[in-house]
């Protein structure tokens, strides 16, 4: 009886340890899982607070820089508008001027043929006198013409240059604040989506240094208004020259026909004539 009794309680204390041991093992197992899960959760805060913390800085960042940029596009625009408005009142400046020279030296030349008119004694002289004043009109009237022609050319070049020019700095300016929208626009996806700060500072560095890039490309087509004013002078130079040589060819056969009618007189008379 004594050795069963001794066996029952054996067996019970050994049941006894199975399942202290079994509870043992599953407390421990929980609070390994817990605390696993507790390192988890951590991470996971300190990831959204490293992505809230980037998010929050780009955004931050790309308000200063659209106000830093609304200022120097704000600056481009007004030296753009101030150097055009500059080179229209200087053209318009320079045909008054030459508008008031011309009159002048119409007068002048109205009274030199005030002169020759005097010096004209003979029908021959008169005669000669009159086709010399015909022939001189309409050779200045042909050059001012030409020279007119060369010169609103040359000023609608450079005009036309400098209007290119500032609409392709506006499509610079335009596409460099729709790359900052579109980076920022990618940030804010990004946070949303739960993004890493990795990811999302990846993603706006990626945009920007693209945009960067291309914009550095768009530069290189841009007018260069130098230049192309330095093709316009020469070609309004050559076509100046002509008008000039043209001129100078007429009025010497004209000296030299208004010359033959006066033999006896000075060789200057035929010279006194303002021609410009």
């Amino acid at each position: 009886m004594i050795k069963m009794h001794y066996k029952k309680i054996s067996t019970v204390l050994a049941a006894v340890g199975i399942l202290t041991a079994v509870g043992v093992w599953a407390d421990n197992s929980a609070s390994t899982a817990g605390k696993d899960q507790i390192v988890q959760d951590g991470q996971g805060a300190r990831q959204d607070v490293r992505t809230d913390n980037v998010c929050d800085r780009i955004t931050q960042f790309v308000d200063n820089l659209n106000q830093k940029a609304s200022g120097q596009e704000n600056q481009i625009r007004t030296r753009q508008q101030e150097r055009l408005k500059a080179w229209e009142e200087k053209t318009k400046n320079a045909d008054a001027n030459l508008e008031r020279l011309r009159a002048n030296w119409d007068n002048n030349r109205s009274e030199q043929f005030a002169k020759l008119e005097e010096a004209a004694v003979s029908d021959n002289q008169k005669k000669a006198v009159n086709t010399f004043e015909i022939t001189v009109k309409a050779a200045i009237a042909e050059r001012r013409t030409a020279e007119n022609a060369a010169t609103k050319a040359f000023q609608s070049g450079v005009q036309n240059n400098v209007r290119t020019r500032q609409g392709q700095l506006d499509s610079l300016i335009s596409n460099s604040s729709s790359a900052r929208v579109t980076a920022l626009a990618k940030v804010q996806a990004d946070c949303t989506a739960g993004a890493s700060a990795a990811t999302v500072r990846t993603d706006f560095q990626n945009i920007m240094k693209n945009a960067r890039t291309q914009m550095q490309l768009d530069k290189q087509n841009v007018t260069k208004v130098n230049t192309a004013v330095q093709d316009l002078i020469q070609t309004r130079h050559t076509a100046m020259q002509k008008a000039m040589g043209d001129f100078k060819a007429t009025m010497e056969k004209a000296r030299i026909a208004l010359k033959a009618a006066f033999p006896d007189q000075a060789s200057g008379t035929a010279d006194t004539a303002v021609t410009n």
